[in-house]
């Protein structure tokens, strides 16, 4: 049996060694026309199926499974048949809503909104005479609705009832709030800032393409690949919403990654291949040098980055996860298409690459093609004079972007990031101002079953009794709802939700509602993230040592690369946060503290991004150095012939960041931001100063390995 096992695995190891050298004879530009025709045919057919796919993503996803929030909401519900309302309608009136035509009308409402499908109970104030559904001018009253099926399901019926309803009944003015109608909104500014990002961010990364490349043929390379690297992860995310929950915002995602990501792997495969052109390689020649050197930096970039946004998965919530899958499409489709679809390409046009120069007249005729940008060799020289001066002064840079981020302070995501012109969140802060009781500040308590009236009253009490505490009232159940003082996301609302958590009450007591959330929100991060952390670190180091043949370089890398981690949630704390810079970057609420979810994923794609510019860098200067043996003469001539391309690259990426950046929704503006700084000082400062200065310092020893693993590199 063992030796029938040993020779099964044997067998199966040259099924994989044969497969492997298979792969590596075949080369995609020997015949370019059939592996364009197969990629062209994919291509459209992911196409298709992604941009088809978009009504599939109704989940905003930011809270974790299983939580014990989410457990007990489940469970209020059960037992009691007692849940936080879905929608919400406000009606407001310029007399009294207790009026006799006011009131009618404000009936008519609830009794539409009863026979609506997907309704499963209705209150008001005129059903229950409950005083907090009643605003204190008595000028405004408010709906309550219960629908049924998942997130999904709740956000179409919500979207049905309020365009059935319209926004005015009688002496009536409706305005729908509440999460399912959040959601729906947040799904019109998705596909609004998708259509945003593609008119904002194609010309101006087609602007710098043409400026890096000097040749509309060569600028219009980069763009195929981020077409097959956006339609290939959309058609992955349609793909998995079909057996899984998958976030709206995934969709921004692909979209803004395939572009920055797609492009960043182009240029340099590109650039490599007019650089052997230029040198006077033939075309099959300068194809095979450019996918064994350009074409091996990706793939190995690719890995890294991979790896990275991989280690998401780990934290239990359906946006992480969903964005983690969208970033992992992303980089997988962005590598083959540099390193198979290009090469083809570039084997059709050869030396036509280089034709429709359209800024030659405005351009005096240079070599840098072949030799490099002059810029970075000249900055470059003066950091490896003075080394020690420019690491200083960068390492005090960052220090000093870094220093807000340590009053960092992390919270859920809300109708408070809807723009200004939502009608969710007007009919949200009218609510917050003018009523007892705030639906998205209430905490759903549900007392043991059997605790008797007089004792749930007792507990009513004591729980008014707390500066936290803005209203309680009572409910059959028994189930006291009570609203806390201040947003679901601050300090103090935690305070009050492990007050209630923790009632002397016979059994467990359940508390809901969005406080709740936000506490087992900030729980599981912080229970995920050293994980997440650790992983990130040795997946860079083991993939980046296996790939420069090193062990000072990957430990230089993930250091670097945590301090512009540093200086960029600095930068963020200081604006979302703290609420400055707000006409640089357009208006928006600051809560006083950055969206959790939104966070962690943008700080994952910018550690990822920091270490992909290190590996296109980190790798031209290595093969410099083993032609030369001069580690200083392999910085300066590194980074002049990658310093133009890391900077195009994060021009670039920020520029596809715009659609985000300019989203009326706060956290897809803190995401775009956040990644369009992040590239912007990692490609200024880090790449530009840290980096060259600490290469520069360590001198050979930057390719220092143990005498047996040297051997075994070889």
């Amino acid at each position: 049996m063992h030796r029938r096992h040993s020779a099964h695995s044997k067998t199966a190891a040259r099924g994989v060694l044969r497969l492997l050298k298979a792969m590596a004879r075949w080369r995609p530009w020997h015949r370019p026309a059939l592996t364009l025709a197969a990629c062209l045919a994919a291509t459209v057919a992911m196409g298709l199926i992604g941009t088809g796919g978009l009504d599939r993503l109704r989940t905003t996803g930011t809270v974790p499974t299983g939580s014990r929030a989410a457990r007990d909401s489940v469970a209020l519900q059960e037992r009691y048949g007692f849940s936080a309302p879905d929608l919400v309608l406000l009606l407001s009136t310029t007399s009294h809503v207790r009026s006799p035509e006011a009131a009618a009308a404000a009936r008519a409402v609830e009794e539409e909104v009863r026979r609506s499908p997907g309704v499963e109970s209705v209150s008001s104030y005129g059903s229950t005479h409950d005083s907090a559904l009643v605003s204190r001018d008595a000028r405004s009253a408010l709906v309550l609705a219960d629908l049924t099926g998942g997130e999904a399901l709740r956000a179409k019926a919500a979207r049905r009832i309020v365009t059935a309803l319209g926004g005015h009944r009688g002496p009536l003015t409706i305005t729908p709030t509440g999460a399912a109608w959040t959601l729906e909104e947040v799904l019109e500014d998705n596909r609004a800032d998708l259509l945003r990002a593609e008119l904002i961010s194609a010309p101006v990364c087609a602007l710098i393409l043409l400026f890096v490349f000097r040749s509309l043929v060569a600028a219009l390379l980069p763009v195929v690949s981020a077409l097959i690297a956006t339609a290939g992860a959309l058609a992955l995310l349609r793909l998995l919403a079909s057996f899984m929950e998958v976030s709206v915002y995934a969709s921004n995602i692909a979209s803004a990654l395939g572009i920055g990501l797609a492009v960043d792997y182009a240029i340099l495969v590109v650039s490599r291949f007019r650089e052997e052109s230029a040198a006077g390689a033939a075309l099959p020649e300068a194809l095979e040098r450019s996918v064994r050197t350009a074409g091996r930096a990706v793939v190995a970039s690719a890995s890294i980055v991979l790896a990275s946004v991989s280690a998401l998965l780990v934290f239990p919530f359906v946006f992480l996860r969903s964005a983690a899958c969208a970033a992992a499409a992303v980089v997988v489709f962005s590598a083959a298409a540099s390193v198979i679809v290009l090469p083809a390409l570039l084997a059709l046009l050869g030396p036509g690459i280089d034709r429709f120069d359209l800024f030659a007249r405005l351009r005096r005729r240079d070599a840098r093609g072949a030799e490099g940008s002059p810029g970075w060799r000249r900055v470059t020289l003066a950091v490896t004079r003075r080394p020690v001066v420019a690491v200083l002064a960068a390492a005090c840079a960052l220090a000093a972007m870094s220093l807000p981020a340590w009053h960092v302070a992390l919270g859920p995501s809300g109708v408070d990031d809807l723009p200004h012109r939502s009608r969710a969140r007007t009919a949200a802060v009218t609510i917050r101002e003018d009523f007892a009781s705030a639906p998205e500040r209430e905490l759903i308590v549900g007392l043991p079953a059997g605790t008797p009236r007089e004792e749930a009253e007792g507990w009513a009490r004591t729980v008014s009794a707390s500066p936290r505490t803005a209203f309680v009232r009572t409910a059959p159940g028994p189930v006291l709802v009570v609203t806390s003082r201040f947003p679901a996301g601050s300090r103090e609302s935690a305070l009050l939700v492990r007050q209630l958590r923790t009632l002397p009450a016979h059994g467990h007591v359940l508390v809901a509602g969005q406080a709740a959330e936000a506490v087992d929100t900030r729980s599981a991060i912080r229970r995920a993230l050293p994980w997440c952390c650790g992983a990130v670190a040795a997946a860079t180091f083991v993939l980046m040592a296996l790939f420069t043949r090193s062990l000072l370089v990957p430990f230089k890398a993930v250091v670097v690369a945590v301090m512009s981690l540093g200086a960029t949630l600095g930068c963020l704390v200081h604006v979302f946060q703290d609420g400055h810079l707000r006409g640089v970057v357009g208006d928006f609420h600051a809560p006083g503290y950055l969206a959790d979810s939104a966070t962690v994923f943008l700080l994952a794609t910018a550690y990822a991004l920091a270490v992909d510019y290190e590996v296109f860098i980190v790798a031209r200067i290595r093969e410099e150095f083993l032609a030369s043996g001069d580690n200083t003469a392999a910085v300066v001539v590194g980074m002049q012939r990658t310093g133009r391309l890391v900077t195009a690259a994060s021009l670039v990426f920020a520029a596809a960041m715009a659609g985000p950046a300019t989203s009326g929704v706060t956290s897809l503006k803190l995401t775009g931001t956040g990644l369009a700084l992040a590239v912007v000082v990692d490609a200024v400062v880090v790449r530009g100063a840290l980096v060259p200065g600490l290469m520069t310092l360590a001198g050979r020893a930057n390719w220092w390995l143990p005498r047996p693993w040297r051997r075994r590199s070889r």
